[in-house]
């Protein structure tokens, strides 16, 4: 038994040693997998654009959750009938809505996170007319099915993007569970517009929650705003949505939470701002709460960090927060509709 044993426990040091040191120094995730492909969809899209953005934390933090980085004591969700009862709310209220575009964060694909739950397949087939793209901000490598790890951001269309990119944007210096390291970047889809030569341009992103301050998310910011404006003096309209961790209005709706469970929010800092781009938000409703403990209403803290920052040549028709009662996720979906101001000389 013991020469058995022993190179059986060497082998298997050697296989987790090198499972760290691949998953510590892997490169920052650049790939986009287009996940559906439906036939017959449009080549180009009007000058008008309704899109939804959503936080569906894979389906694991529903109203009875608490995370234990958000300050609570719960790594994994409830139960596995939890996740599923939340899986099929988010998918309801994805069927229900009305947008051209979808821009969904924190979607999993059979994750531990979600008790191994198709998270990110069943919102596919649930929205199957539209093609999916996908980009993983935390994933591992050489971990089996079991404990391997998929996780990222989704963007459904019911219109076929003439390109798609990723935009690198600046990580934490710390690792998750000090293996995994966080690839954040901008999942971007330019769409070609009817009878214009410029593009819609939509950046589905993710910022960072934790970081010190917002340092990363600071860095970040430029980033992102960096990219954007070479888009919008090319001519492109621009619409950048998604989870910022910023709150991204001022709010005082009710709540009992203790200041320090707030350690994680940070206001957007106005003075990053780019002139003319504009903050598209529904002010008289939260997006996020708070995960130190399960949602009570007027107890947990809730702000506002989900929404959208267009370009001056956007117009915001329309937006709005969906109230779901943070019953099966802890963000709620925002939707707007946007169209393109007219450009000098057309009429």
């Amino acid at each position: 038994m013991a020469g058995f044993v022993t190179p059986f426990v060497v082998m298997a040091l050697a296989y987790l040693g090198v499972v760290l040191w691949v998953n510590r120094n892997r490169p920052p995730g650049d790939e986009i997998s287009v996940l559906k492909h439906p036939s017959g969809l449009a080549q180009h899209v009007g000058a008008s654009l309704d899109i939804t953005v959503w936080n569906v934390g894979y389906a694991g933090l529903g109203k009875g959750s608490d995370f234990i980085t958000d300050g609570g004591k719960s790594r994994f969700p409830p139960s596995r009938k939890a996740v599923a009862d939340n899986l099929n709310a988010i998918i309801e209220t994805l069927s229900q809505t009305r947008a051209d575009l979808f821009l969904l964060q924190e979607v999993s694909d059979r994750s531990p996170l979600s008790f191994w739950h198709p998270v990110r397949t069943r919102i596919i087939e649930s929205l199957s007319q539209r093609v999916a793209f996908f980009r993983s901000d935390i994933s591992s490598r050489g971990l089996p099915f079991p404990i391997r790890i998929v996780h990222g951001t989704l963007t459904l269309s019911n219109a076929i993007p003439v390109s798609t990119q990723v935009v690198k944007l600046p990580a934490e210096p710390t690792f998750l569970g000090g293996t995994i390291k966080r690839n954040y970047g901008l999942l971007v889809t330019r769409f070609a517009i009817e009878n214009l030569e410029t593009r819609w341009v939509i950046a589905n992103l993710h910022l960072a929650a934790f970081d010190p301050e917002g340092a990363t998310r600071f860095k970040q910011l430029e980033a992102v705003f960096d990219f954007a404006r070479h888009e919008y003096e090319q001519g492109n309209y621009v619409v950048l949505g998604g989870d910022w961790n910023l709150a991204l209005a001022k709010s005082n709706f009710p709540h009992t939470t203790d200041i320090k469970q707030l350690f994680w929010l940070v206001d957007f800092p106005e003075d990053k701002l780019p002139p003319g781009w504009k903050i598209a938000c529904d002010k008289t409703r939260p997006t996020v709460r708070t995960n130190y403990q399960p949602y009570v209403k007027d107890e947990n803290y809730t702000a506002i960090i989900d929404g959208f920052i267009v370009s001056p040549n956007v117009t915001i028709n329309k937006v709005t927060t969906t109230d779901t009662g943070f019953e099966h996720t802890d963000h709620m979906p925002v939707s707007a509709s946007f169209s393109t101001k007219p450009q000098e000389g057309l009429k």
